[in-house]
């Protein structure tokens, strides 16, 4: 889940919403709310094109036309590939199929703000209740689904106190998810200390969110990367590494392994976890821009990080990472 920093216009929250990535475990589904499960796993991993694909697929089957859940996330997943008109489109029809449906109302509310965001001020402004009146909808429907209370943290992040937002706000609702999901209020609180500038109170909170269930690898891996962002790299190897294990489906938890590893010298190690990864997820290639990445930053086997790179811009990257400019920017940097 990415939480944005607190801007100082109302019209932040329009440029950066978006809703939760991370999913809590739950029991085997069955048929169409397979389908989402899946999906939203898939999305979790960093595998968002699979999940697209997945979805594209469900939603054109007659059958499922009447699915509000199930359209109401294929509009979610189509916004993080930016199709802010598809997303809206079928998230107002999942919300007309069935206005009961609170995960409708919540990706109707997010395909609205990234809507509104190429609106004028002025006219942000005033789209900011409709978009309230939506999440508000979703929360009396089900105020304990997981991503109505990022919804929120997201809103408080994003405006200033006097438009409706806050720190404080945004606490509140983390403690909320905390009682629903222990893993996920905990990396709330950290993605919030992060916001506010607090670096130290966010790692404990991601070392609470490991310590909470140790056998779920959300925390673990959110507690690797951070300590891999500051640079401490012998300190995130044993968390990266048991994060891949607890779930090696993952194309992020293989890409920040293998580039840790070369961070610690170990290449033939990264070389095994980045073909293990290309079997799993081919169309997923993080761990190919970030190990190049590691390569140049210590020096070693430039020759292999251009090949990685060469490797990455074969196919589309996913949203949210390195675009196909900063491959060929880096890979230019090699010389």
């Amino acid at each position: 889940m990415r939480i944005f920093s607190r801007a100082a216009a109302a019209t932040a929250v329009l440029a950066g919403m978006t809703v939760a990535a991370w999913a809590a475990p739950a029991p085997p589904p069955s048929g169409r709310d397979a389908t989402i499960e899946r999906a939203a796993s898939l999305v979790e991993w960093g595998r968002l094109k699979e999940a697209r694909d997945l979805l594209a697929a469900a939603v054109a089957v007659p059958a499922n036309a009447a699915d509000a859940r199930l359209l109401a996330y294929y509009a979610h997943v189509l916004m993080k590939f930016g199709d802010v008109s598809g997303g809206q489109r079928w998230a107002k029809r999942a919300v007309a199929l069935d206005g009961q449906c609170a995960s409708c109302h919540l990706y109707l509310f997010e395909a609205m703000a990234t809507r509104a965001r190429t609106l004028s001020t002025v006219r942000g402004l005033w789209e900011l209740p409709k978009l309230k009146k939506q999440l508000e909808q979703a929360t009396a429907l089900d105020p304990h689904l997981d991503d109505v209370q990022w919804g929120w943290i997201e809103w408080d992040l994003s405006l200033p106190k006097a438009a409706g937002g806050g720190i404080d706000d945004a606490r509140a609702h983390a403690v909320q998810l905390e009682q629903i999901d222990a893993v996920d209020g905990h990396l709330a609180l950290a993605s919030i200390a992060e916001a506010a500038d607090q670096p130290q109170q966010a790692l404990q909170e991601y070392r609470a969110a490991a310590a909470a269930a140790p056998s779920d690898p959300r925390g673990t891996f959110a507690l690797g990367r951070a300590l891999y962002q500051r640079g401490q790299y012998a300190a995130a190897a044993p968390h990266l590494a048991r994060a891949l294990a607890l779930n090696p489906q993952s194309a992020l938890y293989s890409g920040y392994q293998a580039a840790n590893l070369i961070y610690l010298h170990r290449l033939e190690a990264a070389r095994s976890v980045l073909a293990a990864g290309q079997k799993i997820h081919p169309d997923s290639r993080l761990g190919e821009y970030l190990s190049a990445q590691a390569l140049k930053a210590t020096g070693q086997d430039f020759a292999w990080a251009r090949q990685l790179l060469l490797s990455y811009l074969t196919v589309p990257p996913e949203p949210d990472q390195p675009t196909a400019a900063q491959g060929r920017e880096l890979l230019a940097a090699l010389g």
